[in-house]
């Protein structure tokens, strides 16, 4: 990847773990949509989210292709969570791994992973309508995290851990 983008994805991985702290300094309806309002997984999701969206308008900003750009981005935006995910409820449940040092490495690493396949996807020439579905998805994710902030449904990756 370009030194820009490692750049730019070291300030993200930074930028999320500033937003852990920020309902707790500042708790009102607004920060509860950019910051965890609670020890959920969920609510966690958005430290990668934000400043995930945050990298990306300043990595579209000046380039020529912004469609390429942004299509790889938000499947970079929608992987980095499902990567996390998946490594979390495998270490888990799989092998009764958990800890902070743990959740702050699977979060770099899946920041990481998802600017990675946001730089391999915006080099491929995407279909058009793959970047429409796209937006769609991670239009209705970052609205499902804003709501889910104020309405949790009562599913274990809603609740705090035990």
């Amino acid at each position: 990847m370009k030194r820009k983008w490692w750049i730019i994805c070291f300030l993200s991985i930074l930028a999320g773990s500033a937003l852990h702290f920020l309902y707790d300094l500042w708790p009102n309806p607004l920060t509860a949509v950019f910051a965890p309002v609670s020890e959920s997984v969920w609510e966690h999701l958005k430290l990668l989210y934000w400043p995930f969206l945050a990298a990306a308008f300043v990595l579209t900003k000046d380039e020529a292709d912004g469609r390429k750009s942004w299509c790889g981005l938000l499947a970079g935006l929608l992987g980095a969570p499902l990567l996390l995910l998946g490594a979390y409820y495998t270490l888990l449940s799989g092998f009764a791994l958990y800890g902070l040092p743990l959740d702050l490495i699977l979060y770099a690493l899946a920041m990481a992973g998802g600017f990675a396949l946001a730089w391999h996807l915006q080099r491929a020439r995407l279909p058009a309508w793959l970047c429409g579905v796209l937006v769609i998805a991670a239009g209705i994710y970052g609205a499902a995290l804003a709501l889910f902030s104020f309405a949790p449904p009562e599913l274990p990756i809603f609740l705090p851990p035990v």
